[in-house]
């Protein structure tokens, strides 16, 4: 009966594991500079993050604001899911079979108000 009991637990454990799910996000980090090319050292900004579909400024599957702190380097650490949503679902946003770009926009006030753009990338999985 033990041995029953035992195999049922383990049995229950293992499948419990076999569902378990990837984070909803991915990390992201950057540096930020001013405009003659020096870091922003220990500096608070808020970032603006879009996921745009098909080509760099298309449409705006996804859209999250981060409030960042930089570091003494002027590196910043997001992940990219987890900020304030401002339009869309994360989820939908990087699935399907177009190809995805990131938009980055700082704005160094932090009030949200003066976003820079700091360019797009194409987002690309990995193993």
């Amino acid at each position: 009966m033990k041995r029953s009991l035992l195999s049922i637990a383990i049995l229950l454990f293992t499948c419990m594991a076999a569902w378990a799910q990837a984070p909803q996000g991915f990390n992201y980090q950057g540096v930020a500079r001013n405009t003659t090319g020096v870091p922003m050292t220990f500096t608070p900004l808020k970032l603006k993050l879009s996921i745009h579909e098909g080509i760099p400024m298309g449409t705006v599957k996804y859209q999250e604001t981060h409030n960042v702190t930089t570091n003494a380097f002027g590196l910043y650490n997001v992940v990219v899911g987890s900020g304030t949503v401002t339009s869309g679902v994360f989820n939908m946003a990087c699935c399907g079979t177009n190809n995805m770009f990131m938009q980055v926009e700082i704005d160094e006030t932090g009030t949200g108000l003066s976003y820079v753009d700091m360019g797009s990338t194409q987002l690309m999985s990995v193993p």
